[in-house]
C-alpha cells in the first residue's frame, strides 16, 4: 500500500495511539512494518524481546493479573507477550487461537483451565504478523491467515505440524492481505483486504502456492472486507474506500453475476458481515458506533447505533474527545438468532436481539491505558478485543495487548430490565412527543443507574432528552423521554436507543421514530 494511503487511513483511527512498530492500514486494521528498532536493553528469552522495554506494557501486558466480573472470566496465557488474535472452538469445546507474536497455534481446555501452545518451527524468530482469520475444518485441521507474510497456514491437530501456502496477489496489485476465513461448503473463502478480491480455495492443497478461484469486483475500491454465503449460495461482501463510502456486493457463482447496493451515508469502514436467520445481511462500521442491516427483499438498509462508550475506556484526560465512539468490528449470529459483535474501543462485547430490538453490552474488565487518552487515570484503557467466537452458549475472545483470553457467559441474569411504552412513533416537523421508559431492577442494586440516549437521526433534526440522567433504581421506575423534531427536520425513519448503564453492563431498547 502506498505511504500516503497508509497516512490517510491512520487518521481514521485517532482513538487508538499508534506506537512503536505497528502501522494502521485501515479503520482499526494493524499491519506490522519491517523497520528495525533499537535492540532491547534487557533480554527475557520470551516473545517480549520483539519489543523494546519501554513498549512492552503497551503491546505485551499492562498488568500481570487477570480480572473478572459476574459475566466475564479471563485467563492469562503462560507465555509472555503472545498477542492472541483469531479465535475459534472445536466440537469438543476446546478453544483454539493464533499467537501473532509467536506464529503459534494454542489450545485452551475449559475443562481443566489449561493451555497448550504448539511451537511453529517454520516461524522466524523475531517476526510478528496480524492473523485475523481462523477456521476449524471438518477433518480437525486449523487454517489461519497471515497478513504480514501473505500466507495461509494449516495446522494439523493430529500430527501437530504446520504447512504454509503463499496467498496469490491479484493482477496489477503490489501486495495481498489475506484476512478473514469463512466456510463455503467444502471450500474456504478469504477476503484479500487490499487485493480487491474474494479468494475461494480447497483444503486439499499441495505445493507452496495456494490454488484459488478469485472473485474480483470490477469497481475501483481499495478495500474488500468480510464475507458470508446466504441460503441461495450467493456470496455477500463489502468493497469500500475509507471515508468515501462503498458498496454491499452479492455474487452469484452460478451465473457469475454481481449485484451491488450503495452503503448508507456515514458508513466509513464496513468490516464485519453476517447473515441472519431471516436472510437479512448485518454489517458493522468500525469507524463509528453504527451497525446496520440490509433486507435483500425490500433492498432497504436500517441503521442502529450503540450508546457512547464508558469513559473508563477512552479516558479523555486531554479533553479533546468530543464524540467518543465504540467501533463495532466483526459480527456473528448465535443459535438464538442474536447478533454478537465486538466494540473495539469500547472494550466491550455486545449482543443485539432483532426480535426484541434490544442491545446488551458487556464491559471487558482488563484495560491497557497505553491505547487510550488515560493520562494518570487508573482503570482506564482497552485490551484490544479484536476478535471473538460464539460456541456452546459462551463467547470466547482474545485480549491482544494483555496476553489474555476471556469468556463471557450471557446466561448470567442481567441486573435490570428496560421497556419502552412504544416501539414505533411518528412525530411531525416542529412537534414534540414523549416515550415512557420503565426500568425494573432484578436484584438489589448498589450505586446509580445512568440513563443514556443515542440516535441515527441528525441531532439538528431530532432532539432526544430523558428527564433524568442518573437514578437510584431501588424499585420499578418510569423515565419520560422527550422527542422534539425541528421545524425543518429531514423526513425519514430513524432508530433511537434508550439505555440503562449499571457498572459493567449497558442495556438498551431501540425505538423506531418516523419524522413526517
Amino acid at each position: 500500500m502506498k505511504k500516503n494511503t497508509k497516512k490517510l487511513l491512520a487518521i481514521g483511527f485517532m482513538a487508538v495511539f499508534i506506537i512503536s512498530t505497528v502501522t494502521v492500514v485501515g479503520a482499526g486494521y494493524f499491519r506490522f512494518n519491517n523497520q528495525q528498532t533499537s535492540p532491547p536493553v534487557t533480554l527475557t528469552g520470551t516473545p517480549e524481546d520483539n519489543y523494546p522495554p519501554d513498549k512492552r506494557t503497551t503491546f505485551c501486558q499492562s498488568q500481570n493479573n487477570t480480572e473478572s466480573t459476574k459475566y466475564i472470566t479471563e485467563f492469562k496465557i503462560p507465555t509472555l507477550c503472545t498477542q492472541p488474535l483469531a479465535i475459534t472452538t472445536d466440537p469438543s469445546g476446546n478453544v483454539w487461537f493464533v499467537e501473532t507474536n509467536t506464529g503459534n497455534i494454542a489450545k485452551f481446555d475449559p475443562a481443566t483451565d489449561s493451555f497448550h501452545e504448539f511451537d511453529n518451527p517454520l516461524w522466524q524468530k523475531g517476526e510478528k504478523s496480524m492473523m485475523w482469520g481462523i477456521y476449524y475444518a471438518p477433518n480437525g485441521n486449523i487454517w489461519f491467515s497471515d497478513s504480514q507474510h501473505n500466507l495461509i497456514w494449516e495446522f494439523n491437530t493430529q500430527m501437530n505440524n504446520y504447512s504454509s501456502f503463499i496467498f496469490p496477489k491479484t493482477s496489477n496489485q503490489s501486495e495481498s492481505f489475506p484476512q478473514m476465513l469463512k466456510p463455503d461448503g467444502s471450500y474456504i473463502m478469504a477476503n484479500d483486504f487490499t487485493g480487491r478480491k474474494i479468494a475461494v480455495f480447497s483444503t486439499n492443497q499441495t505445493g507452496n502456492d495456494l490454488k484459488t478461484a478469485n472473485i474480483i469486483f470490477p469497481g475501483n475500491y481499495n478495500f474488500t472486507s468480510d464475507m458470508a454465503v446466504d441460503s441461495t449460495n450467493k456470496i455477500w461482501y463489502t468493497v469500500w474506500n475509507y471515508q468515501l463510502g462503498g458498496l454491499l456486493v452479492s455474487y452469484n457463482p452460478q451465473t457469475s453475476q454481481f449485484s451491488n447496493y450503495t452503503l448508507p451515508s456515514g458508513v466509513l469502514a464496513p468490516n464485519g458481515l453476517s447473515i441472519g436467520p431471516n436472510g437479512k445481511i448485518w454489517l458493522t462500521d468500525t469507524a463509528s458506533s453504527i451497525f446496520f442491516s440490509f433486507d435483500p427483499q425490500s433492498q432497504q438498509f436500517t441503521k442502529y447505533i450503540t450508546p457512547p462508550p464508558q469513559i473508563s475506556t477512552y479516558g479523555n484526560a486531554s479533553g479533546l474527545i468530543k464524540t467518543p465512539i465504540t467501533r463495532p468490528y466483526w459480527n456473528q449470529f448465535d443459535d438464538q438468532g442474536r447478533l454478537w459483535f465486538n466494540e473495539q474501543v469500547a472494550n466491550s462485547l455486545a449482543v443485539f436481539d432483532p426480535a426484541k430490538q434490544s442491545l446488551v453490552e458487556y464491559l471487558v474488565p482488563t484495560k491497557n491505558p497505553n491505547w487510550s487518552d488515560c493520562g494518570n487515570q487508573t482503570d482506564c484503557g482497552v485490551a484490544q478485543v479484536l476478535d471473538f467466537t460464539v460456541a456452546h452458549n459462551k463467547i470466547w475472545f482474545p485480549e491482544w495487548v494483555e496476553n489474555n483470553i476471556g469468556v463471557l457467559d450471557p446466561t448470567v441474569p442481567l441486573p435490570l430490565a428496560i421497556n419502552a411504552s412504544t416501539s414505533d412513533i411518528i412525530i411531525h416537523r416542529g412537534q414534540k412527543e414523549t416515550v415512557n421508559v420503565t426500568l425494573s431492577p432484578s436484584e438489589q442494586l448498589t450505586g446509580t443507574v445512568e440513563i443514556l440516549t443515542q440516535q441515527t437521526a441528525n441531532t439538528q433534526d431530532l432532539r432526544v432528552t430523558p428527564t433524568d440522567q442518573t437514578i437510584t433504581l431501588d424499585k420499578q421506575k418510569t423515565i419520560p423521554v422527550n422527542l422534539s423534531a425541528d421545524d425543518f427536520a429531514l423526513a425519514g425513519t430513524y432508530k433511537i436507543s434508550v439505555a440503562a448503564r449499571y457498572h459493567d453492563v449497558t442495556i438498551s431498547q431501540f425505538i423506531t421514530v418516523t419524522i413526517q
